[in-house]
Order: structure tokens, then sequence, then C-alpha cells
């Protein structure tokens, strides 16, 4: 019985849950900096698709990136009013993730996290799912933040807030 017990409490991982359209995303809550109401976004012109725009996030300029569209998902008319902007750093660059919605930060074991499934490693993948968690008879797709983005993609972002700076 106590052999039992030692297997379910293995380490647990805190994540921000996030939606995007239907499917539910999780990212651990370290790499996470704040999770902000979704406010004026102002659109860069010849800006890369993958980017929204940029906002002024307590006098600092930051590029919002729609991950939706980064995904391939169908873009919508109207942000809904749920949408939030997740703020983080990624490889020494903040920046913003726009998502439809922040319901809640929860708590995962380890042990209910599944590796991708091989059918899914694909290039398309670009590596950034952790694996597959589930709780309570719900899937979340854990994202690794650092890899979202492709190199070149990060060196966009960093252009479009250096060019909304200067503005």
């Amino acid at each position: 019985m106590a052999e039992k017990a030692e297997k379910t409490t293995g380490k647990e991982i805190q994540l921000v849950n996030f939606r995007l359209r239907d499917e539910e995303f999780g990212v651990d809550i370290n790499a996470v900096r704040e999770i902000t109401r979704v406010v004026d976004i102002t659109h860069i012109p010849e800006a890369p698709s993958f980017i929204k725009g940029v906002t002024n996030l307590r006098g600092q300029i930051i590029a919002v990136i729609d991950l939706a569209s980064q995904f391939g998902f169908a873009p919508q008319e109207e942000c809904p009013e749920s949408a939030r902007i997740v703020v983080t750093e990624v490889k020494g660059q903040i920046l913003g993730i726009l998502v439809d919605e922040v319901p809640e930060v929860l708590k995962i074991q380890e042990e209910d996290i599944q590796p991708t499934p091989q059918k899914i490693q694909t290039e398309v993948t670009k590596d950034y799912i952790r694996g597959v968690g589930k709780l309570d008879g719900r899937l979340i797709v854990l994202l690794d933040l650092e890899r979202v983005l492709a190199p070149h993609e990060l060196k966009d972002v960093a252009r479009m807030s250096e060019v909304a700076t200067k503005d």
C-alpha cells in the first residue's frame, strides 16, 4: 500500500493553462512573467504574419505574437473579451503571446505527462511540444516557449520592438 502512495506523489508541475480556439495548452509557470488584459495593440506595417503588433507594457514596448496564427488556426474577426497577453521572456527577448483565454493555473503530476506521440513529431511541430498532459479527463498540450519561434522569427520580434520604440 505504501509503495503505491509513493508512485502518486511524484514531482508536481505548475502550468499556466490557456486556450486557443477549442484547444487547451499549458506552459511552465516559471516561463511566464505576467498575464495581462489585451490593451491597444499597434499593427506594424510589413511585420511577419505571426506578429500581431506591439503594445506598451508599463513603458516598455513589446511585440505581441499571434500564437493561433503561428499554429495555423483560423483567424478570428474580433478578439474575445476573455483574451489575454501572456508576457514571457524567450532567449532574452520579452514578448507577449496573444491567447483566447487563461482560465487557470493548474498543477499536474509529472507522471501524467506523456511524450509527444511519434505520429505528430514532424517538422511541423518544430519540437515545441513538450508532451501531452492528462488531467481530469482533459488533454493539455504542453509547450516549450523557447522553441515556439524559430531563431529567425525571434530576430523579427526583436526588430519589430526596436522599430516601434524608434517611432
